[in-house]
């Protein structure tokens, strides 16, 4: 197979439950390789996937332990690599990661994409096992790792507060589960357990390959279908959240120093509409940036809260507002909050609020350009929510956005559900 001859743009295809890209570019003298195993959040498959993850950092079949591989990685001219457990929507991503010096600016230009190459589909397709099994042991050693990153992230009040408000919000629907599983699930982990998941994902999961580099897209292309060739599972593209509350509000207690006040708003439009550059520069405008209507209010004239922002799912169809606040300031911060989502939607913003959030995103998105990382995860997202612009498009998109055109997706931006996390003895549901 041929493929377009083209830079600094994605060339691939999604066929049979299988991707493939590649985004040729002589801007890095690195080469970036990220592979991800896709699957829908499950209660029962969530802390397995996590375990995965971790066990895969231990080592394979020809590198057997995790000093071998780092071995292995200086040899490969200081290459690194990671595994990571990742969440968009409703699915769990499963995804390794390797960098590389590019040969071609070494002496001697050796084959290090090739090596990498290697060095991937080794940990992707023979782990370190004892007797077609992953020993009893090391499961167990990275159950005790992955219970306390599972306590971190409930000791990090911040991201618990979130999360525990996406919770509420799903009611139960997939995308409110959290990525790493609960300590209950992980202690119900085997060997045995881990072992079929592994052999069910490997062979049967939606999977992306994705290539970041000075490369041939021709050669990547040879190598991934000489290995990975075979139909799976469909992907199926994440479904946006339609609402199912109207400001429902809950206040829970906890060993907390400052209130985390969150909101979590309908805005029923997702990446993939024509309406998105909209919504994105309502966003902004409201409370992207520290020229944002509640960085300016809420925090700074108001003096209500630490931090305050508001960010949008792109997926979910959903804008979240996060403040951290003063226990006893719970009912004045919430109510500045939602008086600025109100002048939004009497479009008290001027044409200097649209050119400052304009220029700031156009900062943003440029300084993705000049990250591997940033360009394979936007483009992933755009594979799971089924569409939508990046780059200098959605730059040139949010500079075509009209005034009216922001007026009328806030005038559609609904309160879903008020989540208050507050100190001890004061828990309990709203209104």
């Amino acid at each position: 197979m041929a493929w377009p001859h083209v830079s600094d743009q994605f060339v691939g295809e999604w066929r049979d439950g299988v991707g493939l890209f590649v985004y040729p570019t002589k801007r890095f003298k690195t080469v970036t390789i990220h592979a991800a195993w896709i699957q829908d959040l499950a209660v029962d498959r969530r802390a397995v996937g996590a375990t995965l993850i971790q066990l895969l950092r231990r080592g394979t079949e020809s590198l057997p332990s995790r000093q071998v591989m780092e071995t292995r990685l200086e040899d490969l001219y200081g290459a690194s690599f990671r595994a990571d457990v990742g969440k968009l929507g409703d699915k769990q991503i499963l995804s390794v990661h390797v960098t590389v010096a590019n040969g071609r600016f070494l002496p001697g230009r050796p084959d290090t994409v090739g090596q990498a190459l290697d060095f991937v589909a080794e940990v992707l397709e023979r782990p370190a096992m004892l007797n077609g099994a992953f020993a009893d042991e090391v499961v167990e050693q990275e159950k005790v790792l992955l219970k306390r990153q599972i306590a971190a992230i409930i000791n990090d009040k911040g991201q618990y507060a979130m999360s525990r408000l996406m919770e509420l919000v799903s009611e139960g629907q997939r995308f409110g589960l959290r990525k790493l599983g609960t300590e209950s699930e992980v202690d119900h982990i085997s060997a045995s357990t881990v072992t079929e998941f592994y052999h069910s994902v490997r062979d049967g999961a939606p999977f992306v390959f994705t290539v970041v580099g000075d490369v041939d897209p021709d050669t990547i292309h040879e190598y991934f279908s000489s290995r990975w060739n075979s139909t799976r599972q469909p992907l199926a593209t994440i479904d946006p959240y339609r609402g199912r509350h109207d400001g429902q509000t809950v206040v829970e207690s906890g060993d907390v120093r400052q209130g985390k006040l969150n909101l979590a708003y309908r805005t029923g439009i997702t990446a993939r509409s024509s309406r998105y550059p909209a919504l994105v520069m309502y966003s902004g405008i409201l409370g992207g940036f520290s020229h944002s209507k509640l960085f300016l209010n809420v925090r700074e004239r108001a003096s209500l809260a630490y931090y305050a922002y508001s960010r949008l799912d792109s997926a979910l169809a959903l804008m979240t507002i996060g403040a951290g606040i003063e226990f006893a300031d719970y009912e004045d911060a919430r109510a500045i909050i939602q008086a600025q989502v109100e002048a939004m939607r009497e479009g008290a913003f001027t044409d200097e609020d649209v050119a400052y959030t304009l220029k700031a995103y156009a900062n943003d998105i440029l300084s993705e350009e000049d990250s591997p990382g940033q360009l394979i995860g936007r483009h992933l997202e755009q594979l799971l929510v089924g569409g939508g612009l990046t780059g200098m498009d959605l730059i040139d998109a949010l500079g075509k956005v009209r005034r009216q055109d922001v007026l009328e997706v806030a005038r559609e931006v609904e309160l879903d559900t008020v989540y208050f996390l507050t100190t001890e003895g004061k828990s309990g549901h709203g209104e």
